[in-house]
């Protein structure tokens, strides 16, 4: 359609549907049910009538920008896979996502909360070291009642919303995949790059390990290797190869798996015959690139990005009923806050 000014009308007559449908669908009206089926119609139709919304417009008839601003490191794999899943939950529900950079100290957080203040954005959603939370952000958020979701922080803050990995659940599926494979006497490489204390997630992993050990009577054996120092891990092997020790590894991270490659390759051994190893995540998701193909738990970012964005739509949309009570109220309502996914196993033959 070309020539004239094309109005919702238009759309509605092209999606089939009626134009306070199309008005949902552009406005996030509440009140107004509409199917997915319905949606993806409106949303083809705007897009074959190349029909545009002003933006202006709806935000002063709504009160709200349609954007969610997510805050992050580009540089992080990590957050380039969150990333992923957030936009695509985003499209589905009509919002856009704006990218804010992270830059030193706290001006780029303190950005987030100027956005929001300034209708730019409807929401908050940043991707957090383990072990993040920063009491002074949390309370701003709070006291401002700003729609926020931490991936990854906040893990031990009850009145925060967190998306996190459920570390312990990953290393306990691993481990009783390499029982189901028949090997036993499991060492676990625990790789760590010097920074800082040990984190809440490699403290849950470690525990998993340990647990799994008791309950089956295998020997408890962690062996530390530093990033820095990828020959620790070939003395490893060099040792249990002539101590006649199983050569069976879980590492924590890919990084340590991969050393474990390289170490074998020097040492004429082979993985899948006389080394079994596998990891315990997948962030760089090239374990089915490696010959053989590295078995791993995959923590789900794009899964997580996904679910970070329902449960700040839940807050936008003012879905979230649960207020701050006394008693066991107050603790349920804390522990809705808190959503763990589980890693997913990703088989290769490395075990």
């Amino acid at each position: 359609m070309t020539g004239k000014r094309v109005t919702s009308m238009d759309v509605a007559r092209r999606a089939g549907v009626s134009r306070s449908v199309v008005s949902a669908v552009i406005n996030g009206t509440q009140g107004i049910g509409v199917s997915r089926v319905k949606r993806e119609a409106v949303l083809k139709a705007m897009r074959e009538l190349n029909y545009h919304v002003d933006a202006g417009a709806r935000a002063m008839k709504t009160g709200r920008s349609s954007c969610v601003a997510v805050f992050g490191d580009t540089s992080n794999a990590l957050f380039l896979q969150l990333l992923e899943g957030l936009q695509q939950a985003s499209l589905r529900h009509g919002y856009h996502v704006l990218l804010v950079g992270q830059g030193s100290g706290s001006t780029s957080r303190d950005e987030l909360i100027s956005l929001y203040f300034q209708r730019r954005v409807d929401g908050i959603v940043t991707l957090d070291h383990l072990g993040y939370a920063d009491e002074a952000w949390a309370s701003s958020i709070r006291e401002h009642q700003i729609p926020f979701v931490s991936v990854e922080g906040y893990a031990g803050v009850e009145n925060i919303y967190s998306v996190i990995a459920d570390y312990y659940g990953s290393v306990r599926t691993a481990m009783a995949f390499m029982e189901s494979k028949g090997r036993a006497g499991v060492t676990y490489l625990q790789m760590e790059d010097g920074h800082g204390p040990e984190n809440w997630a490699e403290r849950a992993r470690r525990e998993a390990y340990a647990a799994f050990c008791a309950e089956r009577g295998w020997a408890y054996r962690v062996e530390k290797v530093q990033r820095q120092e990828p020959a620790q891990i070939q003395a490893v092997l060099e040792h249990d190869r002539l101590a006649g020790t199983p050569m069976v590894y879980l590492t924590n991270w890919i990084d340590a798996s991969l050393e474990v490659y390289r170490a074998a390759a020097r040492l004429d051994l082979k993985i899948g015959r006389d080394i079994a190893v596998m990891s315990s995540d997948n962030t760089y998701r090239v374990s089915s690139r490696l010959v053989p193909a590295l078995t791993v738990m995959a923590v789900p970012y794009k899964e997580m990005g996904e679910k970070a964005i329902e449960l700040l739509l839940e807050q936008i949309e003012g879905q979230e009923q649960l207020k701050s009570q006394a008693g066991e109220q107050e603790r349920t309502a804390a522990s809705l806050r808190k959503h763990w996914l589980p890693a997913r196993l990703l088989e290769g033959e490395s075990v």
